[in-house]
């Protein structure tokens, strides 16, 4: 997400679901060519290798991780898929957070949770941890000083990111077989996805805009533009210049201007559990808006915050959940 978002005082913790969502993604490593399946298991899966994360940073993996700790919701969601849970030593808090994750029920399990604490960490002392490339830095030097692996993972906004990642976090954990079925089942649906919605003209395609409690919107080169995409919806905010974390500062003239077709509200308010539906109640009630085409046809949507700030594989799962709002009689 980007735009004026600095002008507002946001927990920080709030910051790093919002850095999730938009910066570029990295590039996978090709993989080496398979050994004979006679060979020790670590060799079979190719180690050891030589990697470089999504930061640049080059490390030698030695052997097939068998504990791994994971900073940050996006490896969580994908290592969740990857790889038996009894090899995950730890997960972030946020993985087990119904609200947030889509993996918190798997999460749940998992013990302990793990913000970044790093002498917590150097306690548990895994073979692997994974961090965001947004991760604080001094917090990842500490670790790498203590002799740590530390993998950072790039944090894509688009399907070919994510997939990418997926493949990159799946060579390093030695599960490239399970990446690819993921990746298989990913594609599935997005082509099941393009059936429904790919026929709607161009001109007959419904224009949205996601609107937030800090009166701004989604631009390009975030995780709500592509789902849009996927489900076959012109994002409005689109054509405006975005600014940080991709946020395209909406006043209530310009939404009015605009007018779409839907309007997608949050399904959740961080620290305010009760904030999500106050904030659906002002939009309908507020007199600016009582000639938009979205509440005069009812269309104002809330989007559970799990689908809505995913940037993993769960992305699919966002697409299909709005395709299916926007054009029911296509499914």
């Amino acid at each position: 997400m980007r735009g004026g978002i600095s002008r507002w005082a946001v927990p920080a913790a709030l910051l790093v679901l919002l850095a999730g969502s938009v910066f570029a993604t990295g590039t996978a490593e090709t993989q080496r060519d398979a050994t004979p399946s006679a060979a020790p298991d670590s060799v079979q899966h190719g180690f050891p290798m030589e990697v470089t994360d999504s930061v640049g940073n080059r490390m030698t993996i030695a052997s097939r991780p068998e504990s791994i700790i994971s900073l940050s919701l996006f490896s969580d969601e994908v290592l969740f898929e990857l790889v038996d849970p009894a090899r995950l030593a730890g997960a972030s808090s946020l993985a087990a957070s119904p609200i947030y994750s889509n993996v918190a029920e798997r999460a749940a399990r998992v013990q302990p949770t793990v913000d970044f604490n790093v002498e917590q960490i150097v306690d548990i002392y895994p073979d692997v941890i994974f961090a965001a490339n947004w991760s604080e830095a001094d917090k990842v030097a500490q670790l790498r000083n203590a002799g740590l692996i530390v993998y950072q993972v790039a944090t894509p906004f688009s399907v070919d990111g994510i997939k990418g990642e997926i493949r990159a976090i799946a060579r390093v954990v030695g599960e490239i077989d399970a990446a690819e079925a993921l990746v298989a089942r990913m594609e599935t649906r997005i082509a099941a996805l393009e059936r429904a919605v790919g026929t709607i003209p161009e001109s007959e395609r419904a224009t949205a805009l996601d609107y937030n409690t800090w009166g701004t919107a989604n631009g390009v080169d975030t995780t709500w533009n592509e789902v849009l995409r996927l489900a076959g919806v012109v994002n409005a905010a689109a054509p405006f210049q975005a600014g940080d974390f991709g946020q395209v500062p909406m006043s209530k003239e310009l939404l009015v201007e605009l007018d779409p077709d839907v309007i997608f509200l949050p399904g959740y308010v961080w620290g305010d559990d009760a904030g999500a539906e106050s904030f659906r109640n002002e939009v309908l009630r507020d007199p600016a808006f009582a000639g938009l085409q979205a509440i005069t046809s009812r269309r104002v949507h809330m989007v559970p915050e799990n689908l809505k700030g995913t940037y993993s594989q769960f992305l699919i799962d966002a697409a299909e959940f709005v395709a299916r709002l926007v054009y029911p009689d296509r499914f």
